[in-house]
C-alpha cells in the first residue's frame, strides 16, 4: 500500500472522499475567552469554519462530523441553557446548521445540564444527531436497546471520479461516547438515562451499518486510545473499536489531544505522525475549535463493492504560537458571527455583572507548587455553604476542591489571574467553570488519607541527580487535583504514586494533631466527585449529609453575597518532604512571573525560571 500522505493518480473505478471533523468545541463558537473577557485567535468554531469553507472547495462533496462536547464548557453554554429566551435556537445547533453539518455525535457533556435542556437545544438541528450507547432503556441485549436518539445514519453522496463519471456512494456514520457518562452526571441523569459498553454498542452496529448498505463506515469516538488492555466498559476504547472489522475510519476526541501530531507518539497501535489507528485514519481536532481534522478516502469500487485503498489524515490549525502567544491563521466566518452576535453581547452583558470582592489576587499558576488562592476560595465557600446548610455537627468541616484551569491540554492560556478588587460572574465562571452540584459527605481519617493519595499522583515520581525531571505527570488532570481544607500535610514524591504498602502522604494534621483512621469529618466536596468513575470513584460510596439542586458556583455567588469579600491569607495546607536535594521542571503560564515572590514566602522553595518551552509555557526548575 502507498504511504499515506502519498497522493496516487485516480483510476476510472476510484472516487476521493474528504471527511471534516471538529470535537470538543465545548461552546467555543467566536474568537473569544469569556473568563478573560478578551478576544482568543486560538478557539472558536467561527475561525474552524473559514477552513471548512476552504477543505470543500479543494474536495467537493466533503462530509461535516461533529465528535460531541459541544453544549458546555464556557459562560455561552451557560447562558444558553439557563437564560435564554424561549423559543430562541441554541446558538451552538444555529451555527452547526449555518455551517451544514451531515451529522454530530453526542458527548458526556452534552448531559451537564440535564436531559431538558439537551432535548430543548436538538429541537432545531437541521442534521441527525447520533448515539449508539446513550439509551433510554437498555435491553438484555444491544438489538433490544431503547436510544436516546438514533444510534447511526447514513448519508447519500454523489462523488465523480476523475474520468468525470458519477457514482452513488452511501457513507454510514456511527457514534459512542464514554458508558461513564451516566455516573458523571448522575444527579441530571439518574432514571433518565442508561448506558452501554462502547465497545459492545459499536461491535452490534457496525455490522447492521454495512447490512443496511453503508459503503464506508465512520465512527464518531468520543474517546482516545489507551496503553490499557481492552476491558468491558473502559473509557479510552479507542484501539479496540479500531480493531473493529467495516470501520473504515474513526474521529477521537474527550481527552483533547492531537491526532496527528505528538501527543501519543510511542504509543503501541498508533501512528502518531500519520494519524493512523491499528492502520487505520483517524483525527483528533484538540478543544475549543483549535483544530479542523481532515480525513481523505480514496475509495476503490470492485465486485464486492466499495473499499478504502488509500487514506490520508491531517490537523489544520486555526493558530500558531509566537513568541507573545497564539497568532491568527484564519479570519472569522461571517455568516457564523453574525448568526450568534446577539447571544454572545447578552453573554457578555451577564457575566459582567458585579458580585463581592476579592482581598487577595487569585490565580492557579502555583496550585502544583503549594500555593492555590482558587481552591482557598471555593473551599471557603464551600465550608461556609455546608455549615449553613447543616447547622451544628459534631465532626470538623472540610472542604475539598481543585484547580480546574490549571494548563493541560488546553494551553498555557489556561489559567486564572484575577488582581484583588471587585469580582464579577465571569471570574467566578473562570474559577468555577463546570456545573456541578454541592455535596457534603460523612467520611473517616483514612477514607480522607487515601483521598490525598490519589490527588498526589499527579506528580512524577523524584529521584536525586535527575536535574531535569518533570514535576507533574503531564496524563494526569487538574481537575482531579482535590486540596482539602482545614488539613495539613506533607506529600513524600520519593515514593511512588498510588503505592499499595506506604504512600506519599505524611503527617496529616487537623488543627495540629494527627488525623486518626477512625476520626470522622465532614468534607464539602461537589457531585461529579461522586459520581463513581475516575480517579476518585471510591467515594461514591460515602455517607451523602447533603444533595441540593445548587451549583458549586452559587455557592460561591451566596457566600460573597452573603460576606461581601473574600479574605486571606492563603494557607499553604500541603508541603513537599522526603526530597531533599532533588529538583524538577515545571511548566506553568507565563502569568508566574508575577507570583514568584509569595510563592517562595509561602512554600520555602528555590525556584528559577528556565524559559519558556515551545507550547508558551514558562518553566521553572524547582529545588526542594
Amino acid at each position: 500500500m502507498p504511504e499515506p500522505h502519498q497522493d496516487r493518480p485516480l483510476q476510472r473505478s476510484e472516487v476521493k472522499l474528504r471527511l471534516l471533523a471538529t470535537s470538543d468545541l465545548h461552546m467555543h463558537l467566536l474568537a473569544y475567552d469569556y473568563h478573560a473577557d478578551a478576544p482568543n485567535c486560538a478557539v472558536g468554531l467561527g475561525r474552524v469554519a473559514s477552513l471548512i469553507e476552504t477543505a470543500r472547495a479543494e474536495v467537493p462533496g466533503a462530509v461535516l462530523f461533529d465528535n460531541g462536547d459541544f453544549l458546555q464548557g464556557t459562560p455561552l453554554g451557560d447562558f444558553a441553557a439557563t437564560e435564554r429566551p424561549a423559543g430562541a435556537p441554541h446558538p451552538m445547533i444555529a451555527a452547526m446548521n449555518v455551517l451544514g453539518y451531515d451529522a454530530v455525535g453526542l458527548g458526556n457533556h452534552e448531559f451537564d445540564y440535564g436531559m431538558q435542556v439537551l432535548q430543548q437545544a436538538l429541537v432545531d438541528a437541521g442534521f441527525p444527531v447520533i448515539s449508539a450507547n446513550a439509551l433510554r432503556q437498555r435491553g438484555l441485549e444491544v438489538s433490544q436497546d431503547v436510544s436516546l436518539v438514533r444510534p447511526w445514519a447514513i448519508l447519500e453522496r454523489q462523488i465523480t471520479d476523475a474520468s468525470g463519471n458519477t457514482h452513488d456512494l452511501r457513507i454510514g456514520v456511527l457514534s459512542v461516547l464514554p458508558a461513564q457518562t451516566t455516573l458523571w452526571a448522575t444527579a441530571q441523569l439518574a432514571g433518565k438515562l442508561q448506558t452501554r459498553c462502547m465497545i459492545e454498542a459499536a461491535r452490534h452496529h457496525v455490522p447492521a451499518l454495512r447490512a443496511a448498505g453503508a459503503d464506508v463506515v465512520v465512527l464518531l469516538a468520543h474517546c482516545g486510545p489507551s496503553s490499557q488492555p481492552e476491558e468491558y466498559g473502559m473509557e479510552d476504547a479507542l484501539l479496540p473499536l479500531a480493531r473493529l472489522d467495516g470501520v473504515d475510519a474513526l474521529i477521537a476526541g474527550h481527552v483533547h489531544r492531537h491526532l496527528p501530531g505528538p501527543d501519543y507518539a510511542g504509543l503501541e497501535g498508533v501512528d502518531s505522525k500519520t494519524g493512523r489507528v491499528c492502520g487505520k485514519p483517524a483525527v483528533m481536532p484538540g478543544i475549543g475549535g483549535s483544530h479542523l481534522g481532515i480525513i481523505d478516502l480514496t475509495l476503490s469500487h470492485g465486485p464486492a463493492g466499495w473499499s478504502v485503498a488509500d487514506s490520508r489524515a491531517e490537523l489544520r490549525p486555526i493558530a500558531r504560537r509566537g513568541t507573545s502567544g497564539p497568532q491568527s491563521l484564519v479570519a472569522d466566518h461571517a455568516p457564523l458571527v453574525a448568526a450568534v452576535a446577539a447571544v454572545h453581547a447578552a453573554t457578555l452583558e451577564s457575566i459582567r455583572r458585579p458580585v463581592g470582592e476579592t482581598a487577595i489576587a487569585l490565580q492557579s499558576y502555583t496550585s502544583f507548587l503549594g500555593l492555590c488562592p482558587v481552591t482557598h476560595a471555593i473551599n471557603t465557600a464551600q465550608a461556609w455553604y455546608v455549615r449553613q446548610a447543616l447547622g451544628d455537627v459534631s465532626e470538623p468541616v472540610l472542604s475539598a476542591a481543585a484547580p480546574f484551569k490549571a494548563g493541560g491540554p488546553s494551553g498555557a492560556e489556561n489559567y486564572i489571574e484575577i488582581p484583588p478588587g471587585p469580582l464579577s460572574h465571569r471570574d467566578l465562571s473562570a474559577i468555577y467553570p463546570f456545573p456541578n452540584a454541592i455535596r457534603a459527605i460523612r467520611i473517616t481519617g483514612a477514607e480522607l488519607r487515601c483521598w490525598l493519595e490519589r490527588s498526589a499522583a499527579a506528580f512524577n515520581m523524584l529521584t536525586r541527580d535527575t536535574p531535569d525531571q518533570a514535576l507533574l505527570d503531564p496524563d494526569f488532570p487538574a481537575y482531579d487535583f482535590d486540596v482539602i481544607s482545614g488539613l495539613e500535610w506533607a506529600l513524600d514524591l520519593s515514593r511512588p504514586a498510588l503505592a499499595q504498602h506506604g504512600g506519599r502522604v505524611r503527617d496529616l494534621t487537623h488543627n495540629g494533631e494527627p488525623v486518626t483512621d477512625d476520626q470522622r469529618f465532614v468534607v464539602a466536596t461537589n457531585s461529579y466527585r461522586l459520581g463513581g468513575a475516575g480517579l476518585h470513584a471510591p467515594l461514591a460510596g460515602a455517607e451523602v449529609l447533603l444533595s441540593e439542586p445548587v451549583s458549586s458556583r452559587e455557592v460561591l455567588v451566596r457566600f460573597l453575597e452573603s460576606e461581601g469579600r473574600l479574605q486571606g491569607p492563603v494557607p499553604r495546607g500541603w508541603r513537599f518532604e522526603g526530597i531533599e536535594g532533588c529538583e524538577a521542571l515545571f511548566e506553568t503560564g507565563p502569568g508566574v512571573a508575577g507570583h514568584l515572590g509569595a510563592l517562595r514566602e509561602t512554600c520555602a522553595l528555590t525556584i528559577s525560571p528556565e524559559g519558556q518551552s515551545p507550547e508558551g509555557f514558562a518553566r521553572l526548575r524547582v529545588r526542594f
